[in-house]
């Protein structure tokens, strides 16, 4: 699965950083994002529901299942794995056809040569 790590702004520019593993090695991509999508990636950031089972880190990650968003064809619903320690559960959020298509993308990648273009770390 491919995890969400970070949404951040630069110089107005809104950028995505996530990570998934091409060729057996965990590779950090980078990219661009549109100022909506870093709205809605970062309250998937601030999502912590189980604040009851523990103080570990919450992780993220996207379960590549969506849905169409019947009142906007532009958004859709994809599925986020939220995990803290052994607890973990599937919530659905919106997001933009524009990122869950550059997700399903970077999970079908099998060489690095393939996102030479993107910032890795």
């Amino acid at each position: 699965m491919i995890e969400l790590l970070e949404v951040s702004k630069e110089n107005n520019i809104y950028s995505s950083t996530v990570m998934c593993e091409i060729e057996e090695k965990e590779t950090k991509l980078n990219f661009g994002i549109n100022t909506s999508d870093f709205s809605r990636l970062k309250r998937i950031l601030e999502f912590q529901p189980f604040q009851k089972s523990g103080f570990g880190k919450y992780r993220y990650f996207f379960a590549l299942s969506y849905r169409n968003n019947s009142e906007n064809d532009e958004l859709c619903f994809m599925n986020v794995r939220v995990e803290q320690l052994k607890t973990h559960k599937e919530f659905e959020f919106e997001l933009s056809k524009k990122y869950v298509s550059n997700i399903l993308w970077l999970n079908e990648i099998k060489s690095l040569e393939d996102i030479a273009h993107l910032k890795t770390y």
